[in-house]
């Protein structure tokens, strides 16, 4: 008589979608758990930018001149917020998770690189198109703009959120302590995103920062995002498109490629 048998155990695929699931959503719930800080405090900074330059406008405030400044520097504020937000998210929660040890329960669940860079990228781009969605609702209470182009407002956020999702992935691998973490946002992320035509055109610029400027992925997706609501763009919206797909395709494959090898995940 055979004895009795349980119930079979469900087989994992090449990718354990599951695995992937749950860690997506732990790293999303960290996120919204904090939304003080993650969601209010970025809109509150923003609106703080938007006065700064209103009031610095002077006797330009409320000329065509004057607005079509606001109109410009407003859609640089909106992403610049999402694309900090995406950048900070995986950062922090990687670096948190490798020095109070946690990621070792990471490691030893059965998930693979591919599903980890997936989790952490995705649930960090999310974060950022969350709190650019608040940011950019309260941005148009005060200034409103039409959408000359939406297609390229959602591709641009979402690509650009990505992008600086998996950059901070790679900065949550290489930083050891929370000082190198805030070092690489003041001295390479900062620098990058307010040299990105945020607040003026590139143009505008003395050489040789228009040339450098245009080498910037995060100049191309603030420059694309901007075409969304303004209809015209410094670069082209195509190539700038390609650029910033490409760059989060690379930043992704050398994310995967890194997890895979374990680099500074294992003791």
């Amino acid at each position: 008589m055979s004895g009795f048998q349980g119930p079979r155990p469900r087989a994992i695929g090449r990718i354990h979608w599951m695995g992937a699931r749950t860690l997506f959503r732990r790293e999303l719930s960290r996120y919204l758990k904090e939304a003080l800080e993650t969601v209010l405090a970025p809109a509150f900074q923003t609106l703080v930018y938007f006065i700064v330059l209103v009031f610095a406008l002077g006797p330009e405030r409320g000329t065509e001149e004057g607005d079509a400044l606001l109109s410009f520097a407003v859609p640089g504020l909106v992403l610049m917020a999402a694309l900090f937000r995406s950048a900070e998210t995986t950062a922090f929660s990687l670096l948190f998770d490798r020095m109070e040890g946690i990621i070792s329960d990471i490691l030893m669940a059965p998930l693979g690189a591919a599903e980890m860079t997936a989790a952490y990228a995705l649930a960090g781009a999310l974060s950022g198109l969350v709190t650019g969605t608040v940011v950019l609702a309260g941005t148009l209470l005060v200034w409103p703009m039409p959408m000359a182009a939406p297609w390229a407002v959602v591709a641009f956020a979402a690509l650009g959120a990505l992008m600086m999702s998996l950059a901070g992935v790679l900065i949550g691998l290489w930083c050891e302590k929370w000082d190198h973490l805030a070092a690489a946002f003041v001295f390479v992320l900062v620098p990058l995103t307010f040299l990105s035509g945020v607040f003026v055109p590139a143009d505008a610029l003395p050489e040789p920062f228009p040339a450098l400027i245009q080498l910037n992925p995060i100049f191309h997706a603030i420059s694309g995002f901007r075409y969304g609501f303004l209809g015209g763009a410094e670069a082209s919206p195509l190539a700038s498109l390609a650029v910033v797909a490409g760059t989060a395709a690379a930043l992704w494959g050398a994310c995967g490629v890194l997890i895979s090898r374990g680099w500074k995940l294992r003791p």
